[in-house]
C-alpha cells in the first residue's frame, strides 16, 4: 500500500492437503451477514498482528494499545515495520529503529519490509551489487535485535508506483532479491523471507518475478477494500477471491511452492466501513489457516484511510474485536 511510513508520520513449509482441500469447500462466495464469531482457534495471535503509527514513542507502545484494544497479552501479536523507503542514506542512519523495538519489548516479534531500490536506482544496479553496503548495514542492524525476522523484501513489485516495480524487469528484480537475500543470510540464518505482492491483476503478472523457492518461504498478497463495483459480497468474490493473482490464485501459487500464505497488510478503507469484508478475510483465514503463517492489519491512515481502532469505521471496527481478540 502506498504511504509515508517515515518517522514523522505516524525453511520450506508443506501446505496440508487437508487443509486446502477443507478451504475448497469451506468458505462461501456469497456469504451475506457477518456472523461475528471466530473460528480462527487456540493460535488466533497470528492472524491479529498489525502496522500501526509511530505516536510519541516508536511503534511498539502503539502495539500494546492494539493489543489491549483486542484483549490480548502482550507481546502476543507481531508487528510490521518498513526499513527505510526514501533514500540510500535511510539504510545507514535508521539503523537504530530496530533496537529501539528490542529495547522496548525484546520478546515482540517483527516483519521488517524492506525496500529492494530507492526510486530513481534501478534494480540492475543492486543486482550488480552497487547498494551492497546500504543492505549490509539494514541486515546488521535487523540481525542485532530480531535475528528471527521475517524480511518483507521488495514488495508489491506488481504495482507501477512501487520505486521497484518489476515490470519489463522481471530479471533484475530477480536477481535483485537473491542477491539482497544473500546479504541477510549471511548475517542471520534465522530470517524468513516474505515475498509480497499486491493483489489483483495489478501492472504485471506477478508471478513473473518470482524469485525461486531457495530465497522465499512465504508467499504473501496485500489485500484492500479498495474497489467500488457491485455490493460488498460481489466486491469480495469478484475483486478479491477469483481476480486473477487474488486470493485463491495465492493459495494454488504457495501449495505448488510447498509454501506457506501470508497477510502483511490487509484492511478496509477507500470504500468505506465494510464489516463484509472483515467478515469474509476473517472466513479466508479461517478456512485455510493450517497453511497460513501470519497476518497483519494495516492500522495506518496513508493515502486512503486503513485504521480500523479509532471510529472512523464503527461497523466494521466492531466486528473485527469480536473475531480477532484474544
Amino acid at each position: 500500500m502506498p504511504t509515508d511510513r517515515g518517522l514523522t508520520r505516524r525453511g520450506v513449509f508443506a501446505v496440508a492437503a487437508l487443509a486446502l482441500s477443507g478451504a475448497l469447500g469451506g468458505l462461501s462466495t456469497a456469504r451475506a451477514a457477518p456472523s461475528g464469531r471466530s473460528r480462527l482457534g487456540a493460535n488466533s495471535a497470528r492472524f491479529a498482528g498489525a502496522f500501526v503509527n509511530w505516536g510519541e514513542t516508536g511503534r511498539e507502545h502503539v502495539l500494546q494499545a492494539w493489543e489491549t484494544w483486542l484483549g490480548r497479552p502482550r507481546s502476543s501479536v507481531l508487528g510490521v515495520d518498513f526499513y527505510g523507503q526514501t533514500s540510500w542514506e535511510d539504510f545507514h542512519k535508521l539503523d537504530w529503529v530496530p533496537g529501539l523495538w528490542k529495547k522496548l519489548n525484546p520478546a515482540r516479534d517483527v516483519v521488517w519490509s524492506v525496500p529492494l531500490t530507492i526510486t530513481g536506482t534501478p534494480l540492475a544496479d543492486v543486482a550488480a551489487g552497487a547498494h551492497d553496503a546500504e543492505f549490509e548495514a539494514a541486515a546488521r542492524a535487523i540481525a542485532a535485535a530480531h535475528p528471527k525476522a521475517i524480511i518483507r523484501l521488495g514488495w508489491e513489485m506488481n504495482i507501477s508506483n512501487m520505486g521497484w516495480f518489476a515490470g519489463g524487469h522481471e530479471d533484475d528484480y530477480i536477481k535483485a532479491f537473491r542477491r539482497v537475500a544473500g546479504i541477510f543470510r549471511r548475517h542471520s540464518g534465522g530470517f524468513k523471507f516474505d515475498w509480497c505482492p499486491g493483489w489483483g491483476p495489478q501492472d504485471m503478472p506477478a508471478a513473473t518475478a518470482y524469485p525461486g523457492d531457495d530465497v522465499v518461504d512465504f508467499i504473501g498478497l496485500d489485500v484492500y477494500d479498495f474497489k467500488s463495483e457491485g455490493s460488498a459480497a460481489e466486491r469480495w468474490t469478484n475483486s478479491y477471491l477469483k481476480a486473477p493473482f487474488g486470493l485463491e490464485w495465492q493459495r494454488t501459487f504457495a501449495a505448488k511452492h510447498g509454501k506457506l500464505m501470508s497477510y502483511p497488510e490487509w484492511g478496509v478503507g477507500q470504500s468505506g466501513d465494510n464489516a463484509t469484508f472483515v467478515q469474509q478475510m476473517h472466513d479466508w483465514f479461517a478456512a485455510n489457516q493450517a497453511a497460513i503463517a501470519y497476518a497483519a492489519y494495516f492500522d495506518v491512515d496513508g493515502l486512503w484511510p486503513t485504521q480500523i481502532d479509532n471510529g472512523q469505521f464503527p461497523e466494521s471496527a466492531s466486528l473485527f474485536r469480536k473475531l480477532f481478540a484474544g
